[in-house]
């Protein structure tokens, strides 16, 4: 049996009413959900090396880059929902498992029925587990960041934003590929156990995984991959992207940029050696103590009346927000020019620089003390250019690059055949099946940049979109549809379109 006497026996067919076999109908629907199984698996392996990659860069947000303890309590919460999310997946696969070998055929149908099921409700509960615990991280982490207004409302309606579009694809894909697979397994269940005849809506259903099946041997549509570096492409503007925005970070953050101008030699010269030293001690103590955790002997420190004026409770709260600075490394000082004329010294920190100005009583007492922090010097083009060239910065734009190089990959490998085109019709990927050449009402173009598409329309509205080959492979597309569309066909309208680009 060639191509066009399949041709002939499909149209000879009718669509609405197929006259399949028990048998027959199984087999199709055990394909499905085999094919089914695929597709979730390699959704798995997508959203676990999704979750690896996103602990890995909000644990090195976290001791890296976030001083804020606010900022890092929102890391925490993104890298535990990480966590959950990655449980939740393989959890949900692992409770439902396929039928054991052997099986009768209503215990295979049951395991089937079991599995796309929980996968269904995983899907329509996408919002509880999948959306809401990250993104309550990153807000948290996000406005717990000492920036402008205007950047975090921004930054929040980005978040926003993207989890409405992935809350959408979610409740898409489980419309379009589990929801009829589920009513097909309960239509079948319900036959096998109570002997009563399918629905013929259900059987219908099938037949676009049906005629395929029955076709094997004979039928062999021209198949179509995504090329590799079309999916590398996107992974790359990707993974550059976090690194881009990471040393973005560490840029502005970088202490090696704060304002390190000494005071006037005049002010300097203002302090008598007595003076400095008295200072240098009171300011050596203070650190020591800060460093060690320790504010309650910091607050004994004070004279009474700033004792009085800041209890050890107001102390312990206001030097725990002082210790998001990190431990103190060097002390400099001292200088006669700090807040309102103290003796000032500068705290070089771990995690940036502090300005501390300290008043002493005769009696070597604390009477008035003042944190501010350094002030930046404003970020240039010329200054992030030379942050990002850093032998340092390079090697890890080495290490995202080929972590893109190895998440495409993977996605390459797991993604297989795009398109295939036969005298029956559209072979899409996996799940979505066959869609037979009279069921295409309308054809429309789609392209997002080097990516160019059909959305194939039936006549109920219903869009699926047809990825076209890669860009070195257009000709044998164009070929292929020339060869096996109808004459009158719409998808020929874009023949034109599937010409090679030189």
């Amino acid at each position: 049996m060639n191509d066009d006497e399949l041709k002939n026996l499909w149209q000879q067919q009718s669509l609405r009413a197929p006259e399949f076999s028990p048998a027959q109908v199984m087999s199709a629907i055990q394909h499905k959900t085999t094919l089914l199984r695929r597709c979730l698996d390699a959704r798995d392996i997508r959203e676990l090396l999704a979750c690896v990659i996103a602990i890995i860069v909000f644990g090195f947000f976290y001791f890296t880059v976030y001083r804020e303890p606010i900022s890092r309590v929102g890391d925490l919460i993104t890298i535990g929902s990480t966590i959950f999310i990655g449980w939740k997946i393989v959890h949900t696969r692992r409770s439902h498992p396929p039928a054991a070998p052997g099986a009768t055929v209503v215990e295979s149908l049951r395991a089937e029925l079991n599995s796309v099921r929980a996968q269904s409700r995983l899907l329509g509960s996408v919002l509880w587990w999948y959306l809401l615990p990250p993104t309550i991280g990153m807000l948290i982490a996000t406005w717990g960041l000492p920036i402008h207004l205007h950047g975090k409302i921004s930054s929040t309606i980005v978040f926003l934003a993207v989890d409405a579009f992935v809350y959408w694809l979610n409740r898409r894909a489980r419309a379009k590929q589990l929801l009829p697979v589920e009513a097909q397994l309960e239509s079948l269940l319900h036959s096998a156990e109570t002997g009563e005849p399918l629905e013929e809506t259900h059987v219908a259903n099938l037949r676009p995984t049906f005629l395929p099946m029955a076709a094997a041997g004979n039928l062999e549509p021209v198949e179509f991959n995504v090329a590799f570096w079309q999916i590398a492409l996107y992974g790359e503007i990707g993974f550059v992207g976090f690194w881009f925005f990471l040393i973005l970070s560490l840029a502005i953050d970088n202490k090696e940029w704060k304002t390190n101008a000494p005071a006037a030699q005049t002010s300097v010269q203002m302090i008598t050696t007595e003076e400095a030293n008295r200072y240098s001690v009171a300011a050596r103590k203070v650190a020591d103590l800060m460093n060690a955790g320790d504010y309650a002997a910091v607050q004994k420190l004070y004279d009474a009346e700033m004792s009085k004026a800041f209890p050890p409770k107001e102390t312990i709260d206001f030097y725990t927000r002082l210790a998001g600075f990190g431990s103190i490394e060097k002390i400099q000082g001292p200088i006669a020019d700090g807040y309102h004329g103290w003796i000032a010294f500068r705290l070089q920190c771990q995690h940036g620089e502090l300005t501390m100005s300290l008043a002493l009583d005769t009696d070597n007492k604390i009477s008035g003390i003042h944190f501010q922090p350094a002030p930046k010097a404003p970020l240039t083009s010329g200054s992030l250019i030379r942050e990002m060239i850093r032998w340092r910065h390079l090697l890890w734009l080495a290490g995202f690059f080929m972590g893109g190089l190895l998440y495409s990959w993977v996605f390459y490998k797991i993604t297989q055949r795009s398109v295939g085109i036969s005298a029956l019709g559209v072979h899409l990927l996996r799940v979505q099946g066959l869609i037979l050449w009279d069921e295409i009402k309308e054809v429309r173009p789609l392209r997002i940049l080097n990516i160019r598409s059909l959305w194939l329309i039936r006549e109920s509205g219903e869009k699926t979109i047809m990825p076209w080959s890669s860009l070195e492979r257009h000709s044998e597309l164009k070929e292929a549809v020339d060869s096996f569309a109808p004459v009158n066909h719409p998808i020929r309208r874009y023949l034109s379109q599937l010409k090679r680009v030189r």
